[in-house]
């Protein structure tokens, strides 16, 4: 399902077709709630925000916005449980989780918190295609926030 997400939200980025974006929405959404995984629920978080900027109903940009926040907030409690296990050292996703990290504190305005773990991305030494993936969320928050 999330990949299927991926696909609609990069298809909506292209050519602005709301359908996309909805559907993006209902499949990062599903996998999210069944999974409570937090890379679908950062694109879940980010569609979203990105449909909150399309609708011309004020109750519903409010609705957006506010489930955005919460799924964050979530995700943010998931991954801090998490990055204070011990074991959390041997995962091989931390990189993505201090990218995600990152992306949610700074949506929710805590930026310090977000440098913090934006510096512990760079500190794993990412490709240039992982990094321009994390700058690319970045950048997409930065212009919802303008």
């Amino acid at each position: 399902m999330g990949i299927t997400g991926a696909i609609y939200k990069r298809l909506w980025l292209l050519d602005k077709d709301i359908e996309q974006l909805n559907r993006a929405i209902n499949y990062y959404g599903k996998c999210f709630k069944i999974r409570s995984d937090y890379y679908t629920g950062e694109n879940y978080a980010l569609c979203l925000e990105f449909m909150s900027k399309e609708n011309i109903d004020a109750d519903e940009k409010i609705y957006f916005k506010i489930e955005a926040k919460r799924t964050r907030e979530r995700i943010i409690n998931l991954l801090s449980e998490m990055y204070q296990d011990e074991s959390f050292k041997q995962r091989n996703d931390k990189m993505w989780v201090y990218a995600t990290l990152a992306n949610c504190y700074f949506a929710v305005d805590n930026t310090e918190k977000a440098k913090e773990f934006e510096a512990l991305f760079e500190l794993e030494n990412p490709v240039d295609w992982e990094t321009q993936t994390f700058l690319d969320s970045k950048d997409h928050l930065l212009n919802l926030k303008k």
